[in-house]
């Protein structure tokens, strides 16, 4: 281990000691203490880790791994009031390094199952927001770009377990035929639900909520510009959520490469009937550049939220997704799953279980075996 990796893990492990410290009642001292005492400092995050049993159609194996839809990750957030009207953010988060960060079954030997672990620590968030009580909201920094998360919308408590087609996937292969051969066709890259810019280098703008609309515009610093309409509110005695996105790729790098994606949009919704029923919708497509193509993908999905028990509240769900043309043109992947999340109130965290049934398709007819995995997963936080 190098000495930039053991610095960053000891930072990390003293301020979790820290954390765990006992605090005094009516104490202005919340288990560590910040320098700047004219602002507010936080620190949190959580600890992921799952279970997941794969079957490509020839071989099966459990990996024990971290989190696939979330993340081990820690986090320091900073607060305080500049002006009368102005608050004053910042976020600073990172993912931990990994084990099993990547996992399939193409080993050097026949059935050989791979795993690897990712050592450094991510940088998810890193950034300074300015908000105005009635201008809105002004982030500059590594920041979720305005986009990011349009796709995402559901009411149904399945977020922490699934967010796409291919949450459950990594680097595993589809395999062929009787024999289970592999195919050199990554399952996970085979399907996409365009959802936005994930978090990048962005001045982002946030316009103040009218009507339970909020609109928010960003600049990446490769030129990449976006924009988000997003609404959350009651509907004839629903809950309702809903966003939207278009991204144009016209100053990223990847312009002029064939088959590089331009232009992006996904939307997605959900409503919540007071007796627990949910439902969600979502589409995405992208314009590819010189293939004449347009992948999409379309998504769907039922469920049922209900306290069961006194452990919290016990979410149901099935979802679909049906993706086309996503890497090459007239091949298609649907993905089904079903599964359960339950909270753990007094603990504030999470415990789920998923099934994903993975089926590809072509224009030249290969019998592609399917892959069906089985994950369960526990999330703490802190």
């Amino acid at each position: 281990m190098d000495m930039k990796t053991t610095l960053k893990t000891s930072v990390a492990v003293g301020a979790l000691f820290a954390l765990a410290a006992p605090v005094a009642s009516g104490s202005a001292e919340a288990g560590f203490k910040n320098q700047n005492s004219k602002v507010n400092l936080t620190m949190g995050g959580q600890i992921v880790r799952s279970l997941l049993h794969a079957d490509d159609g020839e071989r099966t194996q459990l990996f024990n791994i971290d989190g696939r839809s979330t993340g081990t990750r820690v986090r320091y957030i900073v607060s305080g009031q500049l002006t009368e009207s102005v608050k004053v953010g910042g976020l600073l988060e990172h993912d931990v390094g990994q084990s099993n960060d990547s996992f399939d079954f193409t080993g050097s030997g026949v059935g050989d199952e791979v795993h690897g672990n990712t050592t450094a620590f991510g940088i998810r968030h890193h950034h300074m927001t300015f908000s105005h009580k009635s201008m809105g909201k002004l982030t500059i920094g590594r920041a979720n770009t305005a986009s990011n998360g349009t796709s995402e919308v559901g009411l149904n408590g399945a977020g922490d377990l699934v967010l796409g087609g291919n949450t459950m996937l990594s680097t595993i292969e589809f395999t062929t035929g009787t024999g289970g051969a592999f195919s050199g066709i990554t399952a996970a890259s085979q399907t996409s639900t365009f959802d936005g810019m994930s978090r990048d280098d962005v001045v982002r703008y946030d316009s103040p909520k009218i009507g339970g609309f909020a609109l928010a515009t960003s600049l990446l610093d490769n030129g990449v510009t976006d924009v988000a309409l997003r609404y959350g509110g009651k509907v004839a005695g629903l809950t309702v959520k809903a966003a939207a996105s278009y991204v144009n790729r016209a100053g990223a790098t990847s312009e002029g490469t064939a088959g590089a994606i331009e232009s992006q949009y996904s939307m997605s919704g959900a409503v919540k009937h007071e007796s627990g029923l949910n439902a969600r919708v979502g589409y995405g497509s992208g314009r590819a550049e010189n293939s004449g193509t347009a992948p999409k993908t379309v998504w769907y999905g039922l469920g049922y939220s209900a306290k069961m028990s006194s452990l919290g509240a016990t979410n149901l769900f099935v979802e679909r997704y049906d993706a086309e043309d996503i890497a090459v043109a007239g091949r298609e992947m649907e993905t089904t799953y079903v599964g359960v999340s339950q909270k753990l109130d007094s603990i504030g965290s999470t415990l789920g279980l998923l099934y994903g049934k993975h089926e590809l398709t072509d224009a030249a007819s290969v019998d592609y075996n399917d892959i069906d995995t089985v994950m369960l997963q526990t999330k703490l936080t802190f």
